[in-house]
């Protein structure tokens, strides 16, 4: 697989105040344990000593009785361990109108750090440039699918976790997602769900499974979202299997029933939101944020988590490998998981985040809202996509093959 994928859909960011221009889509409190402190802490305290190393001094002729205090052992103190000091800058790069209008600000404000904060318009930009791994960058925001490949490819690095103690406000369901055991590399942002969404003006129906978007009398009328992904789980959802199966014949069950379907379709769209907000389609394969967007100019438009499952995903950040201001980072981290500011961010763009202690701060309509808030009956429905490394290969090669078809 190459690092960068043509085939992977490119799913839009999520502002809610560009929808025109879109295609379709928190102070540190902790202290190091101490200054020798091993494992993800040591990048960042090699970056505070300017990355200089004492030579080694000559061995000792005689051995001290244990605990016998050594030459570089810090005298005893009540004192707490000092915090490392922030680089003086940061380099953030994220989805346009993806953030709080004063969320950048404040963290400059309060950290004293300079933030240049760079654009992507799309998901494969953003890939791209961080795939030679000396992008300059210090946070990105990724897929959660995504996290594991690009961990393992080194192009992600550990985070201190001692440093972001905000993480304490996540909700029970994100301390330790199936994507990133333990948060080890990755702090979830903001979640979707995928489901379908259909004009009730055009279709004055209940319309609660799947099996619409197999209905001949909205043919040419309906959409699927042009992600293999999102797609083969739809199809894998209406037969009852498992939306990360590897087994060949389940997928090739899944291609079958996407051939089928095809004929009935309009387009695999890139932009749900403008296909649904001007009436180009009646029904759409979409994302709840896109669908949450496209109420606004329509608002006879009706969100479906459908009874057979939906897709739940999330965007994380994550700190980037040779991230030249690594303190300043995991300060910015935590800022962004402070209760008020990550309220703020969600009362901006209109997505759920992950974030616990901010709910009772965000906006009550968008609380009230199940398109991007859905009760439990409906996320308990829920599944999320995994990372399946070579065998993704296997969803690659059948939706070239239905796309040609």
């Amino acid at each position: 697989m190459s690092d960068h994928d043509p085939l992977r859909a490119v799913r839009p960011a999520p502002a809610l105040r560009l929808l025109e221009e879109r295609l379709s889509r928190r102070r540190l409190l902790a202290r190091m344990a101490a200054l020798g402190a091993a494992g993800a802490a040591a990048p960042l305290l090699a970056a505070c000593a300017g990355g200089a190393s004492a030579s080694p001094s000559a061995a000792p002729t005689s051995t001290p009785p244990p605990g016998t205090p050594g030459p570089d052992t810090p005298a005893p103190s009540v004192e707490p361990t000092p915090v490392p000091t922030p680089e003086a800058e940061l380099n953030v790069y994220n989805y346009d109108e993806y953030i709080g209008e004063d969320t950048v600000p404040s963290f400059e404000k309060k950290s004293g750090v300079k933030v240049t904060y760079d654009i992507f318009v799309d998901y494969t930009t953003m890939e791209a440039k961080i795939s030679t791994g000396n992008s300059g960058y210090d946070v990105t925001f990724m897929t959660g699918v995504d996290v594991p490949k690009y961990t393992a490819r080194g192009l992600v690095q550990p985070l201190d976790l001692s440093l972001i103690p905000n993480l304490a406000n996540l909700g029970p369901d994100w301390q330790s997602p199936a994507y990133d055991p333990g948060n080890a590399h990755s702090v979830p942002y903001m979640w979707w769900t995928t489901g379908f969404a259909y004009d009730t003006d055009k279709i004055p129906e209940d319309l609660t499974s799947w099996a619409a978007l197999w209905d001949a009398r909205w043919k040419k009328k309906m959409a699927m979202l042009d992600d293999y992904r999102e797609t083969f789980a739809v199809a894998l959802l209406r037969l009852g299997y498992d939306i990360n199966t590897t087994s060949d014949a389940e997928l090739d069950a899944a291609l079958a029933l996407l051939q089928e379907q095809k004929p009935l379709l309009r387009v695999y769209t890139a932009d749900d939101i403008g296909d649904l907000k001007s009436g180009n389609v009646r029904l759409s394969h979409a994302w709840s944020g896109s669908a949450y967007a496209a109420k606004a100019d329509r608002p006879s438009l009706k969100y479906v988590i459908p009874t057979e499952g939906g897709i739940r995903g999330s965007d994380t950040m994550v700190l980037l490998a040779n991230a030249p201001h690594p303190v300043a980072a995991h300060l910015f981290i935590n800022h962004m998981l402070d209760a008020q500011v990550s309220a703020d961010n969600s009362n901006y763009i209109g997505y759920m985040g992950p974030n616990q202690a901010a709910t009772e701060l965000i906006d009550p309509a968008i609380l009230a809202d199940p398109t991007v808030n859905p009760d439990k009956a409906a996320t308990d429905r829920l599944h999320e996509l995994q990372d399946l490394g070579e065998d993704l290969q296997k969803y690659q090669e059948r939706w070239t093959k239905l796309r040609a078809g």
